[in-house]
């Protein structure tokens, strides 16, 4: 018992009321093996406070045993005929063993030698322990599914119970016998008044409710022999009777209660087995669909989504076949057919679409299939069907459809389920596209990433230093990648290459080229120095891999530190921006786009000119991303806007000059998304 009290789920409270109880079951063992009970009135009392104890003691452990678990109904009642039914059994049994030695059961606490009294007082506690689970077996049962507040009902019975119980040991044709049948006749009247409070019994299946009027009879029947037993059987009346008179009677008012339950239960079962069917209906519906909901975030596959929907369809609608049409530009497709063949699923969509009911009506509209559906193309003919449209944002991408065999047409009730379900069916489709694009879109973006990181590394890591120029750079691509590209070659130890080239359109293919041209110029400026020559020979090259919707503008030029001059050229690119002496020059030498042309007017075209430069000479090389920065009017930036930030900010260093350029050119289109790519080149002659 010490290991039982140490066990986790005992509280302190519940541990010190279980030693009460056995205290108490002691005490009650030695009145009952060595007194007789029955001589004096105040033995009498006390056998009754102590047998009151033991079976609230008995009640309220029990209840926490069994009293807050969701038991389903059907389970407690199976439970109950099996409990008694082993009980009337047990006590037949414990007849015939006695019978053995003569002993009657009037008699059986006064003949009885004291140890063979201990058979009959386990008995008694195992009756008391039945006693108690029956009682809360009817407890949870009047209190289960109930809206109302009914505590007061079941309470008053309680209290009449105990009433009658306590006051069983009053003799007949005594007095006081009234007090006791008042107490009976007031249990038994609240009894029948919370016998007739049932609400679980309609949140049954049908099913369910045909084992419920079935465990009815049978639990009537049982409790019926078991009053019959306690009333007409000696044996049991003077062993349970003579033990305490209270049991005796709680006994007897539960069978009472169980006969008038199961009885009201029986027929109001009946009453209700008729609605059954509609009843599983709307559960069916409301049961799927609140899983549909669920499921409607989670199922990303779209074939997966479709097989789950006309799953979901079958239950729902009622349905002997369901099937989604995706509708293709003005093409229909069967897919997902559950219990149809796609042939016969095909036949009648077709039937649907040349009937014209599905051109005029948007919502749902039915058909009857006998006379339209060819039988030798379908193992069974369906009778009718309905079909709903599956409505996005798009427009209609699809239709829900299902069939039944019977000869019953689809009524108002169905039609509106399937019309509920397809605006699902709608929700959980798009939800799934939306998702599915989210994940492309995240993998491209990822894939962009990657793209970003390429295109950072095919641009210089960092700036060349030198004693003869400073050098400022900055590219900001329009898209996560973009098609601008500048870099820096040093072809000796006094002279330094550069270049700036554009690609025509924008983002990943833009990129690809520009990675391209980047290889291009590397390897050329390895065997070339003239700038001239490098974007004649990148262009001859470029006709193998450029295709005929894309060109390269570009200039590239060499600064000789000992000429102190610049020699370049231009293939078709902004002009070059020179800040002298506070005055601004534009030069714009001859030459076409890379791409443009393969032939040898290309290099008759090209022109490469030679700049002598002078102290704090500012070279400014920019893509049109620049100066066709659009504002909210459309209008450009333009190549004033980029003289006047330039003239005004020329005394400061590279770097300063190349931020203010683009500061200006930001704050002009502040109001406008980026259009195209931003690469800026800043030199200043030292």
């Amino acid at each position: 018992m010490r290991n039982i009290f140490n066990m986790p789920f005992f509280g302190l409270a519940q541990k010190i009321r279980i030693q009460v109880f056995f205290i108490v079951l002691v005490i009650l063992l030695f009145i009952k093996l060595f007194y007789v009970t029955s001589e004096t009135t105040s033995l009498l009392l006390l056998n009754e406070v102590l047998i009151l104890f033991i079976v609230y003691s008995i009640m309220v452990n029990l209840f926490s045993i069994i009293g807050q678990r969701n038991y389903s109904p059907i389970s407690l009642l199976i439970g109950l005929v099996v409990l008694i039914t082993v009980n009337l059994i047990l006590f037949n049994i414990v007849e015939l063993f006695f019978g053995l030695f003569g002993i009657e059961g009037k008699n059986i606490w006064i003949d009885s030698f004291t140890l063979q009294k201990t058979i009959p007082f386990i008995i008694n506690v195992l009756l008391i322990i039945s006693l108690a689970y029956v009682f809360i077996v009817f407890r949870i049962l009047f209190f289960l599914q109930q809206r109302k507040n009914l505590r007061t009902y079941f309470n008053a019975l309680i209290v009449f119970f105990i009433l009658s119980s306590v006051t069983a040991f009053i003799e007949n044709e005594s007095q006081f016998e009234f007090i006791h049948i008042t107490f009976t006749v007031n249990a038994i009247i609240l009894i029948v008044i919370n016998s007739v409070r049932i609400s679980w019994m309609a949140f049954l299946s049908k099913k369910q409710k045909k084992q419920l009027l079935l465990l009815s009879v049978l639990l009537v029947f049982i409790f019926s022999i078991s009053l019959a037993f306690s009333k007409s059987n000696d044996f049991f009346i003077g062993m349970v009777e003579n033990f305490a008179p209270s049991v005796y009677q709680f006994f007897f008012l539960l069978n009472i209660y169980g006969i008038v339950y199961f009885s009201v239960l029986f027929f109001t079962t009946l009453f209700h087995l008729p609605t059954a069917e509609a009843f599983d209906r709307k559960t069916t519906e409301i049961s799927s669909l609140q899983y549909f909901s669920k499921m409607i975030n989670q199922v990303l596959d779209s074939k997966e989504l479709a097989d789950t929907v006309t799953d979901l369809a079958l239950k729902v609608c009622t349905a002997d076949a369901a099937w989604i049409i995706k509708q293709n530009d003005s093409s229909f497709t069967p897919i997902a057919a559950k219990n149809i063949s796609f042939i016969q699923a095909d036949n009648i969509v077709k039937a649907f679409f040349e009937s014209g009911s599905v051109k005029t009506v948007q919502k749902i509209s039915t058909l009857e299939l006998t006379n339209v559906i060819n039988p030798e193309l379908q193992n069974e003919i369906f009778k009718y069907a309905a079909i709903a449209p599956l409505q996005s944002h798009q427009g209609i991408s699809g239709y829900i459809v299902i069939a039944k065999r019977t000869d019953i047409p689809f009524d108002f009730e169905e039609k509106n389920t399937l019309l509920t379900f397809s605006d699902y069916t709608s929700i959980a489709f798009e939800n799934s596209r939306l998702l599915e694009e989210s994940i492309e879109k995240e993998r491209l973006e990822k894939e962009l990433d990657v793209a970003r990181e390429m295109q950072k590394k095919l641009l210089p890591d960092k700036l060349p230093k030198n004693d003869f120029v400073d050098i400022a750079a900055i590219f900001i691509p329009a898209f996560e990648v973009g098609g601008d590209y500048y870099d820096f070659f040093e072809l000796s130890k006094t002279k330094l290459g550069f270049v700036i080239a554009d690609v025509s359109g924008k983002g990943i293919s833009a990129a690809f080229i520009m990675a391209e041209i980047r290889g291009i110029f590397e390897s050329l400026t390895d065997l070339l120095h003239s700038p001239k020559e490098i974007l004649t020979k990148a262009n001859s090259i470029l006709e193998r891999t450029l295709d005929a919707k894309s060109f390269i503008t570009a200039t590239f030029g060499v600064f000789d530190f000992v000429e102190k001059k610049i020699s370049i050229s231009r293939a078709g690119h902004a002009p070059l921006l020179l800040i002298r002496n506070g005055e601004a020059t534009e030069y714009t030498f001859r030459g076409i786009g890379l791409g443009l042309n393969y032939t040898e007017l290309f290099g008759n075209v090209v022109e490469e000119a030679q700049i002598k430069l002078e102290k704090d000479d500012l070279l400014i090389l920019y893509t049109d991303g620049i100066t066709e920065a659009k504002n909210e009017k459309l209008e450009d930036f333009g190549i004033n806007s980029l003289m006047k930030i330039v003239l005004e900010n020329s005394e400061k260093n590279v770097d300063e000059i190349a931020n203010k350029i683009v500061t200006g050119v930001t704050l002009f289109s502040e109001s406008s998304p980026q259009h195209d790519d931003i690469t800026l080149v800043v030199f200043r002659w030292k």
